[in-house]
């Protein structure tokens, strides 16, 4: 049939990488002009394409070139249902320092390649403050942080927060210090924190600084921490806080529904388990808009809320901010305690940006080029290994985790080194150290060239011995 003739030529051009993974394909109408056939063959042709995984449909943009998977292969959820003490902190430090060594490749590090931060804008902004407050340096901010900056992210986090008053924000540095900050007020030493499991391992430390245990919840790739299996272990512990990343979540990349995120808030609020959020990549999600959050449909006043600009504006920033349930002394307490306050300069930069530019705009061209990104180092991970590996379809950001059976993902680690290459191993992501041995992360926040392939290959013959 002609629809399916179109097809076949299509799918000849990906497969002899004349059209590659990740690429736009010609628009239904330019098809239809091509090769003379009407906009229902054309149509037909790509719904072909899709079937066979040779096409993704986007929406209201058309369809991109992938490769269908050669794995037979799905990552499952993990849990463990015991009480966590974090004994491997000096672990985390170590593998952590190594996957940060330039000279190695990038597959290890936490951040993308620098042309996704928008470098001009900042470097704009920083001189036209320099050169207007000159006294920006010589004096402390209020620990609260600037009252300006306040305001106008009160009315910027509006769509996807809803609306929460000035002064219940807290200016931070990092997202990092939000969450140890709310730590710190929520909990007490010794309490029980319920976390994803694989989580975020600059919170498992933080967890271990604050003298806290984990329990890890069941956490599927690809819909998030399991609400069923929380309340299971809500009621065989006395979980004090859960801390949770809805959107875009690292390392799965998953983005919950919002009925899931209501679930898991319905929860928390039947056994009074305060929880802290974890949203600082939510403006990296693959979605046409910007997820809501966990805070956005907070009833129950239960959500502490942290972000920060480290993954849009760049992370040496180090500007974040925490919300809590309400206006809270304590909160100030802590933020004195740790550093007085937050860098007037760089406070007064973020507020320069936030009213002159669009961050959304500049952030979306980076999020396509992650996209594409994760479907190609996919398709090369998937060719290499020939299907013997798992690999999370993420919905954000710039990471991939990835699970090859049998493997002991500490031994590919140490091996890699030797080839100055670098992964993140599963056990970081685990509270107790003991869990997604088998997994490992990777980064595609640099776009695919001929060195990544290289690296790339070593890295499979590694783990295939």
């Amino acid at each position: 049939m002609l629809y399916e003739n179109l097809a076949q030529f299509i799918i000849k051009q990906i497969e002899d990488g004349t059209i590659l993974p990740g690429e736009k394909l010609p628009s239904l109408r330019k098809i239809s002009h091509r090769f003379d056939v009407s906009v229902p063959t054309a149509v037909e042709a790509y719904r072909r394409l899709e079937f066979l995984g040779y096409a993704l449909a986007q929406e209201r943009s058309g369809f991109i070139a992938t490769l269908p998977s050669k794995s037979n292969l799905s990552l499952k959820a993990t849990s463990s249902s015991t009480i966590s003490r974090i004994d491997h902190l000096d672990e985390i430090v170590r593998l952590h320092g190594n996957a940060l060594d330039s000279s190695f490749a990038s597959f290890g590090i936490g951040t993308p390649a620098n042309e996704f931060y928008p470098n001009a804008i900042l470097a704009k902004h920083t001189v036209k403050l320099m050169r207007s407050d000159k006294e920006c340096f010589s004096h402390y901010s209020l620990p609260q942080g600037l009252t300006p900056l306040r305001e106008y992210m009160a009315k910027w986090m509006k769509p996807w927060i809803g609306s929460y008053p000035v002064d219940q924000i807290y200016i931070t540095n990092g997202c990092l210090e939000a969450i140890n900050i709310a730590l710190a007020v929520e909990c007490e030493k010794g309490d029980i924190v319920a976390v994803e499991s694989p989580c975020y391992f600059g919170i498992i430390q933080a967890l271990k600084n604050h003298g806290l245990r984990a329990v890890e919840i069941e956490t599927s790739p690809g819909k998030g921490i399991d609400p069923e299996q929380l309340e299971e272990m809500a009621k065989k512990y006395q979980i004090k806080a859960l801390i949770s990343s809805a959107n875009a979540q690292n390392p799965l990349g998953f983005t919950m529904s919002d009925e899931r995120k209501k679930q898991v808030l319905k929860i928390c609020e039947r056994y009074q388990i305060g929880l802290i959020e974890n949203d600082v990549y939510g403006e990296l999600t693959f979605k046409k808009t910007r997820p809501k959050t966990y805070k956005y449909f907070d009833k129950y006043k239960l959500v502490t809320y942290c972000s920060s600009f480290s993954k849009t504006l760049g992370p040496g920033l180090r500007l974040g901010w925490c919300i809590p349930p309400k206006q809270n002394e304590e909160y100030l307490k802590q933020k004195l305690s740790l550093n007085i306050s937050s860098p007037d300069f760089i406070q007064k930069l973020s507020l320069s940006i936030l009213k002159n530019e669009n961050i959304y705009t500049f952030t979306r061209k980076s999020v396509e080029e992650f996209k594409k990104n994760t479907s190609n180092y996919t398709t090369v991970l998937q060719n290499l290994m020939d299907g013997d590996i798992a690999l999370s379809t993420p919905t954000g950001s710039w990471f991939l985790w990835a699970h090859v059976k049998g493997i002991n993902s500490m031994e590919i680690f140490e091996k890699a080194q030797k080839h100055r290459i670098a992964i993140t191993p599963g056990i970081l992501f685990s509270a107790s150290g003991k869990r997604h041995l088998e997994s490992f992360r990777i980064n595609c926040g640099y776009r695919m060239d001929a060195g990544i392939i290289d690296n790339l290959e070593k890295l499979c013959r590694i783990i295939r011995g």
